[in-house]
């Protein structure tokens, strides 16, 4: 089903995926929330699972760096609160990939972009913060959203995004600690994909190996941008562009 990907793939669609590695590189840098737009492209290309396989690689070499630049800004209790409640959500996301035809996948995976969507268009237009009360329900809510959400799309950004802004946390520890979250959570989602889906490949891994080097351009240009690029147009411009992707997706 996944064999030969990389050879139907014409020289456009590469410049696509290599834009999409650069957008990955780009967040992990700083640049938070471009990373959505990327999921719903991948689907288009790949399908459901065999799309999460594909970009599954490409985020933890993101997530390696984002560790190794932000490793003295991290708020190791609030990972011990999440975690458990995350790995819940996580097997939850396994037992319903297991169920799901790979379209109802993609529409379930449509979903949390969506819900995803909604998150970043109130943080950016409400004028309320939201605080979160710091209560174990809240922080299992929190943990178990993500962990379900990510094992479904890779869409769990916004979702810890929110909930780590809640908690007042400076900006290099709020930075830092979602850098952790992530490269966790993604590092156990390698044998889902491996074992239990079986959506990861030699295929799906030679074209996440070729796209990696973007992955690294977008750290990079990330570190140069997110200090000169006005932040409100450029998060305008990402929830548009998703919310077409997803609509896409929708539409088959």
């Amino acid at each position: 089903m996944y064999s030969l990907l990389s050879e139907i793939l014409s020289w456009q669609d590469w410049i696509i995926l290599s834009l999409c590695a650069l957008t990955i590189g780009g967040n992990k840098a700083g640049l938070r929330g471009i990373n959505i737009i990327v999921i719903p492209i991948f689907a288009s290309y790949f399908g459901g699972k065999a799309s999460s396989s594909t970009v599954l690689p490409l985020l933890i070499l993101g997530d390696i760096f984002s560790v190794i630049i932000y490793r003295k800004n991290i708020k190791w209790s609030y990972l011990k609160q999440l975690l458990p409640s995350t790995l819940a959500g996580l097997a939850g996301g396994m037992l319903l990939g297991q169920l799901f035809s790979d379209r109802s996948f993609i529409y379930v995976m449509s979903f949390f972009i969506l819900f995803c969507l909604i998150l970043m268009v109130y943080k950016e237009f409400s004028s309320k913060t939201l605080i979160l009360p710091d209560h174990w329900a809240a922080h299992s809510i929190a943990g178990f959203t993500g962990g379900f959400s990510s094992m479904v799309g890779n869409a769990a950004g916004p979702i810890m995004s929110l909930y780590l802004l809640s908690m007042n946390l400076p900006k290099m520890v709020f930075i830092g600690t979602g850098a952790v979250f992530f490269f966790i959570v993604n590092l156990l989602k390698i044998p889902v994909h491996l074992f239990i889906w079986k959506s990861m490949s030699l295929e799906t891994l030679k074209i996440s190996l070729i796209l990696s080097p973007f992955i690294l351009l977008g750290l990079f240009l990330g570190l140069k941008l997110v200090r000169i690029i006005p932040e409100k147009p450029f998060r305008l411009f990402i929830i548009l562009g998703t919310l077409l992707g997803t609509v896409k997706l929708f539409l088959g």
